[in-house]
């Protein structure tokens, strides 16, 4: 679908909302005055009536809404389709730049964003894992830990998995889970002896004796 296409339809549904959605308020209005005011109301038949004229307008409403928050996911999804690699790499540089400048909970947000449009690009696993680090930095340990176990369960090649392994075990030391980390730790030892993750867990378990 061309942006053109998407463009027009999109102007289209949010005018048609306009105006539905201003005819329905005022009949809307109107029935609640009727039933509220009209004191002759006796019947009990009418008002029930009248109750189901609100209800159908309602639901009309609500169809209308998902109506046009499914119009604005495609005009989303079709922006950031015709990106290039380049100007994804930009996306994700901009948030990388904000953990650099300690934005930990903009980082959070806008990596948050970013892994939601993005996540068959090469960049994913780097979105997570940083995703994780802003968790972390501010304390957020449940969250950090569920996005560093992304990297160690669904990507296995990532560069990333090494230091996600090892902000796993940091996190569940945080978590008061030491027996865990403990063990997390010392298989990231056994399986890396050379990184200087292996070098940092070692530290980290010696302080835990």
């Amino acid at each position: 679908m061309e942006m053109n296409s998407i463009h027009t339809k999109y102007i289209f549904i949010l005018l048609s909302a306009m105006l539905f959605i201003s005819g329905c308020v005022t009949t809307h209005e109107t029935i609640v005055e009727e039933v509220t005011n009209n004191e002759s109301l006796s019947n009990k038949k009418e008002i029930y009536e009248l109750k189901l004229k609100l209800l159908d307008f309602e639901k009309k409403l609500v169809a209308l809404e998902n109506l046009i928050q499914k119009a604005e996911n495609e005009k989303v999804i079709e922006k950031f389709d015709d990106l290039s690699t380049e100007e994804i790499r930009s996306e994700y540089q901009k948030a990388f730049d904000l953990i650099k400048s300690g934005e930990y909970f903009a980082a959070e947000e806008t990596l948050s964003i970013f892994i939601g449009l993005h996540s068959d690009t090469e960049f994913i696993d780097d979105a997570i894992y940083w995703l994780g680090e802003s968790f972390y930095s501010q304390k957020k340990y449940n969250k950090a830990l569920k996005e560093f176990e992304k990297i160690t369960k669904h990507h296995p090649n990532s560069e990333k998995l090494v230091e996600a392994i090892l902000k796993t075990g940091f996190t569940q030391f945080e978590l008061g889970d030491i027996e865990k980390s403990i063990k997390t730790l010392n298989q990231l030892i056994k399986s890396y002896p050379d990184s200087s993750a292996s070098r940092l867990a070692k530290d980290k378990l010696n302080s835990i004796k």
